[in-house]
């Protein structure tokens, strides 16, 4: 049954409603400094997607999409969310440091879904597809439905589970774990320890180094005022890293990893980029349709799939 979706995605009305809107967006809105060198060297270590266990390889469609530095990742302007508080599916672009559109993101359209959206906003469950310029899905998310902290799953085309992120609680501070799989189960190896409203949420390994991270850019004082419109710069390297700290001049305050992400940990940093957008900077989904808040429909906490959590790796 997978296998036929890809097909039917590039013909659907939504994948070329996608395409409209996002092949349009102009380059200068950048939120990640410029790839260097792309013709000169590779991206990542080829090799380490030959190791056993890996999902992502070299021959993996989604390869198309993550193959680069960074990512840019654009949330397309709801209307009908800032005209009449009508919550509509999620989509998003996907683009290189270049501002070449890559692939984008669409979150399932069905009657149960637009209910629950309109029901519980940002609690709800959802699923979301990746698709490259071709309209096959490349991966999928998935996220529970979540009271307290969100979990999603981050797996391929084919259904294989690729990683996870689990958002863990704290009062002030924005945490998430973040998953590989491996054979013996999920294994972690990055976490997430933002500072209190930070807009920054750099992945460290066990010697809190950064080896990857999202970071949300400023989109201007209308859109982040009155929409959930966002732009977020997902980096992969030690180039794209180097790059966003230094225009920040805060790179000589953090230790970055020499060593790049492979691509299955690439896909869970874009899985968790959506997590993040969802449990901070979807302001005006949080409420339910006709002002009803999420909290007066019953509905039990989200479930931890995953027992198996290894420590780092």
């Amino acid at each position: 049954m997978l296998a036929r979706q890809p097909s039917l995605l590039a013909n659907s009305r939504v994948f070329r409603v996608l395409s409209r809107q996002f092949n349009t967006t102009p380059a200068s809105a950048v939120v990640c400094a410029h790839e260097r060198r792309a013709n000169k060297r590779k991206q990542y270590d080829s090799s380490q997607n030959a190791r056993p266990g890996r999902i992502i390889t070299e021959s993996h469609n989604a390869r198309s999409i993550l193959d680069h530095s960074s990512l840019r990742v654009t949330r397309q302007l709801e209307m009908l969310n800032v005209l009449m508080g009508f919550e509509q599916a999620n989509k998003y672009a996907l683009m290189d440091p270049r501002g070449n559109t890559v692939g984008f993101m669409a979150e399932d359209q069905t009657w149960s879904s637009m209910f629950g959206r309109q029901l519980y906003g940002t609690h709800r469950s959802f699923n979301i597809a990746v698709l490259d310029l071709n309209g096959s899905v490349c991966l999928r998310i998935h996220r529970p439905f979540s009271l307290i902290n969100s979990h999603v799953t981050i797996s391929d085309h084919n259904g294989q589970t690729v990683g996870e992120s689990h958002q863990e609680w704290h009062a002030w501070r924005r945490r998430y774990n973040v998953f590989e799989s491996k054979r013996s189960g999920m294994n972690q190896f990055a976490r997430i320890d933002a500072p209190f409203l930070s807009w920054d949420f750099a992945m460290a390994d066990e010697q809190d180094k950064v080896m990857g991270g999202v970071y949300r850019d400023f989109a201007g004082i209308g859109a982040e005022l009155f929409t959930d419109y966002g732009l977020y710069a997902v980096c992969f390297d030690q180039l794209a890293l180097s790059q966003r700290y230094a225009a920040t001049n805060s790179s000589s305050s953090v230790h970055v990893t020499e060593h790049p992400m492979d691509l299955d940990r690439r896909a869970v940093a874009l899985g968790a980029a959506v997590s993040i957008d969802f449990d901070y900077f979807s302001r005006h989904s949080r409420v339910g349709f006709g002002g009803i808040p999420w909290f007066t429909f019953p509905m039990g906490l989200s479930h931890n799939s995953s027992s198996n959590h290894d420590d780092y790796e």
